[in-house]
């Protein structure tokens, strides 16, 4: 309701203040109901619940859909010098291929660049499994059963 109203007036939208996507909206529910069911005492999977192993180290999902396209195509900061302390990338989101000074590339808020192959000159499992699990199209989204929950299989352990 107050990112309606603030629109309304014709300011300046702050980046930071726009609402998550609904699939980080879930991802976020599924880390918040995790977090809950440990604190009880439940022992559940996390990667099953918003989390990922990433080198050892459990990540948050932050989504795994992207933002809707037409969103993707509106957020961009047009910066003449730069992006600066006032620029909208600098408040909640990284500079990206949209920014019309650095597309992304010289600013000092745009994301690091993660390489998909080693020193070596074979592909890194890691990033190629994360992109991996990070790509869906829209049209194949309901063969991917991320969103679901695991059903209680009561008949197995009655074995």
């Amino acid at each position: 309701m107050h990112y309606i109203k603030s629109t309304k007036l014709n300011k300046p939208v702050q980046l930071s203040n726009i609402p998550p996507t609904s699939a980080a909206a879930h991802q976020h529910f599924e880390r918040v109901y995790y977090q809950v069911q440990t604190w009880l005492g439940h022992d559940l999977e996390p990667q099953v619940w918003g989390w990922a192993m990433r080198n050892d180290f459990l990540k948050p999902i932050m989504t795994i859909l992207p933002a809707p396209e037409n969103l993707l195509n509106t957020i961009f900061c047009n910066c003449k010098s730069g992006c600066g302390s006032r620029c909208g990338c600098r408040k909640g989101l990284q500079c990206s291929l949209a920014c019309g000074q650095c597309n992304g590339q010289a600013c000092l808020n745009a994301l690091p660049y993660q390489s998909d192959i080693n020193e070596d000159g074979t592909f890194d499992p890691e990033i190629m499994e994360e992109l991996e699990t990070n790509v869906v199209e829209d049209d194949n989204e309901d063969q991917f059963d991320i969103y679901q929950q695991p059903e209680n299989d009561d008949e197995e352990e009655d074995d």
